[in-house]
């Protein structure tokens, strides 16, 4: 049988803020030769959440009890594709498109605002047309220094 088929991944809510202290608390009751669970996980990008890969959810529920700061027993068996989007970071170049609204978040314009009219993904830049100014002004900036705000 395959390792696929063979874990499921359990998410178990906890108090937001308390996701480390939960997994650690929950690989310190296991032991070394431990079989039915496969790993304990966090995802910065959901809070209030440890996930858990197990052979079933009746061997996930036996080693939480007890543990503080959790919420709820885990929910059913999520597909690996569910958690795929956070589990896998795109690059922001990826994710940007013409015509969305920006905010520089470093640099000489750190906080300004603007919106996208070109994108070089060779040299990976974006012109931003500057939202504040009374006229066009086309200003080009590394991808990194921008972050989205709305289309």
């Amino acid at each position: 049988m395959s390792v696929e088929t063979k874990y499921k991944i359990f998410a178990i809510r906890t108090t937001v803020g308390q996701e480390r202290n939960v997994a650690r608390m929950i690989l310190n009751r296991l032991d070394e030769n431990v079989e039915d669970i496969a790993s304990v996980f966090i995802l910065p990008s959901i809070r209030g959440y440890v996930f858990v890969e197990a052979l079933d959810r009746d061997k996930v529920v036996m080693h939480i009890q007890g543990i503080m700061h959790i919420k709820s027993k885990p929910i059913a068996a999520m597909r690996l594709e569910e958690l795929e989007r956070h589990i896998i970071e795109k690059p922001i170049i990826e994710t940007i498109d013409i015509g969305l609204i920006v905010e520089v978040i470093a640099g000489p314009l750190k906080g300004v605002t603007g919106k996208i009219i070109r994108i070089d993904k060779l040299k990976k830049e974006v012109t931003i047309e500057l939202i504040e100014s009374r006229y066009p002004l086309p200003i080009s900036v590394p991808v990194n220094y921008v972050r989205p705000v709305s289309k």
